[in-house]
């Protein structure tokens, strides 16, 4: 059987650093991609069945690509122009929704709204389901990712380069969006607000810090602010050598950053420099020791992590740093979780 769910308190008290937890609360450790999902089958089923959740994932309903999704008004969509043939077998940097960065401002005059109650029905449920518990409403894709993958990576690189003063326009635009989203979860019982932009490759970030904090950086700042004011903590995935950005995530306000990416940055550095002042939602390998390292190697990786990034305050939560592999054998992943899990418990109780 798994371990009994962290209470809504316990996990505030990891996230907010005030000491007095069980063991570390476990999230987005089941993280797996879909070919690991059908390679595995049941006995991943099973497996993931008897390892606890400690936080309870929410999701709204996002607008479509081309299409509103089911039920909801035609015009909920990021698509201002028809769909173009073969759009859906193209790559994912090719995949344009929006041909051409000169169409910016008509697609912000068109942008959708996630304002109305329908969108939030299912997390209005899954918050009366799950009382006591701690919820995190998910919204990813934020702002460079959203602009990237709408307008395309080289179109969207280049205006920034070129015509920061649109590519401003469309950010702060993206930034209302997910005010209205971040609002539409507060109403409807989550704790915190959690979305992503990775900013980085293995080595070095995609573009300049200089251009980051010209750009995103008020508005992640508006956007936390907002959240902080609605009662919600702000978390944030960025994957990628994001090192030279860690100061602009305090500035600007994230609570909780996910997943301190191994390998591409020294989670031992940053742990060090860094706790204290941010909680880390510290992220396993997935890119190396989970798919190629003995169980043992696993075991010996998971107690590390958790010795890296855990204080007597609290300040670490367990997930995986990314999607785990179908390449991942089954017995890594077990030894993953049950580790997490285990061993959690076991370095909350040597704090005495």
């Amino acid at each position: 059987m798994p371990a009994t769910p962290l209470t809504y308190d316990e996990v505030r008290r990891a996230v907010q650093r005030q000491g007095n937890l069980p063991r570390i609360p476990l999230f987005w450790h089941k993280f797996y991609n879909q070919g690991t999902l059908d390679k595995y089958g049941d006995a991943l089923q099973q497996l993931s069945a008897e390892v606890v959740d400690d936080c309870v994932s929410l999701h709204y309903v996002a607008p479509g690509n081309y299409h509103a999704p089911e039920g909801c008004p035609e015009d909920y969509r990021w698509a201002i122009e028809p769909e173009p043939p073969g759009w859906a077998e193209r790559g994912i940097t090719s995949r344009l929704v929006v041909s051409s960065t000169d169409l910016i401002d008509a697609f912000i005059d068109q942008l959708p709204d996630p304002s109305a109650d329908r969108y939030f029905e299912a997390v209005r449920v899954a918050t009366a389901a799950t009382p006591g518990r701690y919820r995190v409403g998910w919204d990813f894709f934020c702002l460079f990712e959203r602009a990237w993958f709408l307008f395309g990576m080289e179109n969207i690189l280049a205006e920034m380069a070129l015509n920061p003063a649109r590519i401003k326009r469309l950010l702060w635009a993206f930034t209302e969006y997910h005010k209205r989203v971040a609002t539409g979860y507060a109403d409807a019982g989550a704790h915190a607000y959690f979305t992503s932009d990775d900013l980085g490759t293995q080595v070095t970030t995609i573009f300049s810090p200089a251009l980051f904090r010209s750009l995103f950086k008020p508005c992640y700042a508006e956007l936390a602010r907002h959240c902080h004011d609605l009662g919600l903590s702000f978390w944030l995935h960025c994957c990628g050598a994001a090192t030279d950005l860690m100061d602009d995530f305090i500035d600007m306000g994230v609570d909780v950053l996910h997943p301190v990416q191994p390998h591409a940055m020294d989670q031992a550095g940053i742990a060090a420099t860094y706790a204290g002042r941010l909680t880390f939602l510290a992220g396993i390998d997935v890119q190396y020791l989970l798919p190629a390292g003995s169980e043992q190697d696993v075991v010996r990786g998971t107690r590390k992590l958790v010795d890296t990034f855990d204080r007597e305050a609290g300040g670490c939560l367990l997930a995986a740093s990314n999607g785990i592999m179908p390449e991942t054998p089954l017995g890594n992943i077990r030894a993953w979780l049950k580790t997490a899990e285990a061993y959690g418990a076991e370095k909350r109780r040597s704090y005495g």
